[in-house]
């Protein structure tokens, strides 16, 4: 638990960070609203969610924030694999909420919060890597994969890497968040 608290206060006293605070709290919101209803909400749901877990679980063993541009595992298919994964996941609770509202919700959060960091974390991105960044953005697209991946290196997925992220924490809150609302879809 001190792991998860110390974990959110640094994300917090960065300035672009509230996207993470909003978005906790919106999948904390639809996890305690949520009242999952009908067999295909359940299931597009719930895939949707799992496999954004899985594509965050992927990403965060190849990513060094701002030491190295990530351009392997999941990153030589698209830019933001975090965010696809975010945005997967979003769309599964959404479903899984059992309620119409989430998803305009999760519109304006996107609109909000997400397209002004991508920007911003592209322009640090050009700062700190110059020609090798901007070759792999014409290649790559920022949310959307492509079929082939981008020609790299191939780094390995790492699990200390992937706990230095943070993911760990992350991917256990998420799951924890996905359980509750599975089983309620039992009741």
């Amino acid at each position: 638990m001190a792991d998860a608290v110390s974990y959110i206060a640094r994300k917090i006293r960065r300035p672009h960070a509230i996207r993470q605070l909003v978005g906790i709290l919106f999948l904390v919101l639809l996890t305690v609203v949520g009242r999952p209803a009908g067999v295909t909400a359940v299931l597009l749901g719930g895939l949707l969610s799992v496999l954004g877990i899985a594509v965050r679980f992927w990403a965060g063993g190849h990513v060094r924030k701002d030491k190295e541009l990530a351009t392997t595992g999941p990153y030589a298919y698209v830019r933001n694999p975090l965010y696809v994964g975010n945005v997967l996941i979003a769309l599964g609770f959404c479903f899984l909420s059992g309620y119409g509202w989430p998803f305009v919700v999760f519109a304006a959060l996107y609109a909000w919060l997400y397209i002004p960091t991508l920007r911003k974390e592209e322009k640090t991105l050009e700062k700190l890597f110059g020609n090798e960044f901007r070759r792999y953005k014409k290649e790559v697209r920022a949310m959307l994969p492509r079929w082939t991946p981008y020609r790299t290196g191939a780094a390995p997925w790492s699990r200390a890497q992937w706990v230095r992220n943070g993911e760990h924490i992350v991917n256990a809150g998420l799951v924890a968040a996905l359980i509750i609302l599975l089983l309620r879809s039992l009741q």
